[in-house]
């Protein structure tokens, strides 16, 4: 569900786009509005009617050329919407789209290319459509050339342009491009790896509320800035709002808090905050390996901790689970 109400946004940015320039005909000839009637499409679309959304959109593609309606078809083969996937047939609307002008299909058309989807692969051409893409104020783009550059595929490997690259999307706002500059700085070569810088955009990102952004401030903090109760803040805020990578890192450090002096035992809350992530990420875990070791701690969490104290934290677990992951 969240994938698909990505993909929606994306259909709205790209009717923003459209609206700025006019519908032509491959003649160049003006076309009749056809906006409300693919407005009465994406009704359908957000609606889950999938067939009569498909339709609608298909109509308009083949016999107008609509762009907006060669996109959403991209949207509908990349997502299965109502369909089995197809990404070979997304990207082959997604290069109609992208000849007409939508700046997110030139971007996916950019991924199309990178990825060897639907042709050989192809780092070159996907580096043209992010530019193009990024040119038409597709900014993050900008990033997806960064990593291309950042590993010397398609053109010569050059860490500093990459960054570059990426930071001109990421001082421009975009919050995507703060998270992946971010990443450069934590995970890539030695000559460029600063935590500090790091954290500095994931700090920008997480200002816009991105929870990855919460987790990877979570794991600076506790690797880079030996500092657990910050980085237990960070990624209990982001495992609290449904983000899966953060609960078992949040149960780690509750599990491994410094016992209370006069008891020398767990305190009350850091146990109950314990058992609490523990169980919601062996619920959700699919690392056997993980698993074992979740299933380990519980075991210890559940010796100390009074039974009476279960069924009330089963029932947060339960409600929690229901609430971020259905």
């Amino acid at each position: 569900m969240r994938k698909n109400n990505r993909a929606i946004i994306l259909i709205i940015i790209a009717l923003t786009v459209l609206s700025l320039i006019p519908t032509l005909s491959a003649a160049g000839q003006p076309q009749p509005d056809t906006r409300k009637a693919l407005a009465e499409a994406q009704q359908w679309l957000t609606a889950g009617d999938y067939p009569k959304a498909y339709a609608a959109f298909l109509f308009h593609a083949r016999t107008q050329q609509h762009p907006l309606a060669q996109f959403t078809l991209g949207l509908f083969h990349q997502h299965g919407w109502g369909m089995a996937v197809d990404k070979v047939q997304a990207c082959r609307w997604y290069e109609k789209a992208a000849e007409n002008g939508v700046p997110a299909a030139n971007h996916f058309l950019g991924e199309c290319y990178q990825d060897g989807t639907h042709q050989p692969i192809n780092y070159t051409a996907a580096i043209h459509w992010y530019q193009a893409a990024a040119d038409l104020g597709h900014i993050v783009s900008l990033c997806s050339i960064a990593e291309l550059v950042m590993q010397g595929k398609g053109v010569p490997k050059d860490p500093e342009k990459a960054l570059n690259l990426c930071q001109q999307a990421a001082t421009a706002g975009s919050v995507n491009a703060q998270l992946q500059l971010g990443q450069f700085y934590l995970d890539g070569d030695e000559s460029i790896r600063n935590p500090i810088l790091a954290a500095k955009w994931f700090s920008h990102a997480a200002g816009k509320e991105l929870l990855e952004a919460y987790y990877y401030l979570g794991k600076i903090h506790e690797n880079d800035f030996n500092d657990p109760a910050t980085a237990l803040s960070w990624y209990e805020m982001a495992a609290s709002r449904g983000y899966p990578p953060a609960y078992f890192p949040t149960a780690r450090l509750y599990f491994n808090a410094p016992v209370a002096e006069h008891t020398q035992m767990p305190t009350a809350e850091n146990l109950a905050k314990a058992y609490l992530w523990l169980s919601a990420t062996r619920q959700l875990s699919e690392n056997m390996h993980e698993v074992h070791t979740i299933e380990d701690m519980l075991k210890k969490v559940e010796q100390i901790m009074p039974a009476s104290w279960k069924k009330d934290l089963d029932r947060k677990v339960s409600q929690h689970i229901k609430e971020f992951h259905g």
